[in-house]
């Protein structure tokens, strides 16, 4: 009897991960969400136009990962945060050194030291979900950011909570 509890177990695990892979992702559906949150509710990223959820806003620098240490900065970042105690949603936008406007889009929750959510760069292409930890104090944030595919990136900086 008590081998047969993890036979079950194991055979469920076996038979459901790969169905769950199977099931395709709705990712215009997903894209629409990130185009309505981030164009309609916080365009123009500024910091004079906050959106009404926000209670604070974010600004900084990503890069590559390499070792847990952020080593190679690529690009700048702004977003808007709501944060409570531990537990909060973001929302913010993304481009290389030099380039003026924004071509990435990330958002997600934060629960705790953890991060979740997806990216995407515009409504024609495809969605990736992403996985993250990290920590915060007073003003400064950095976190470590895994996404489905690709390498490791960090995102680094300050933010400033409304008053």
């Amino acid at each position: 009897m008590k081998k047969l509890l993890p036979v079950i177990v194991v055979g469920i695990l076996l038979i459901g991960l790969p169905m769950t892979t199977a099931i395709p992702l709705p990712v215009k559906q997903l894209s629409k969400t990130i185009e309505k949150t981030i164009f309609n509710d916080i365009t123009p990223f500024k910091k004079d136009s906050p959106p009404s959820w926000a209670n604070g806003n974010f600004s900084g620098v990503w890069g590559l990962d390499i070792w847990g240490e952020y080593h190679i900065p690529l690009g700048w970042m702004f977003g808007y945060y709501k944060l409570g105690v531990n537990i909060g949603y973001f929302a913010a936008g993304f481009n290389f050194f030099g380039e003026p406007d924004l071509s990435w889009f990330i958002q997600g929750y934060i629960f705790g030291i953890f991060m979740f959510g997806s990216m995407d760069a515009n409504e024609y292409t495809s969605q990736t979900f992403f996985v993250g930890i990290g920590n915060c104090n007073e003003t400064n944030y950095h976190w470590r950011v895994i996404g489905e595919e690709g390498p490791t990136f960090f995102m680094h900086g300050k933010y400033t909570i409304f008053d």
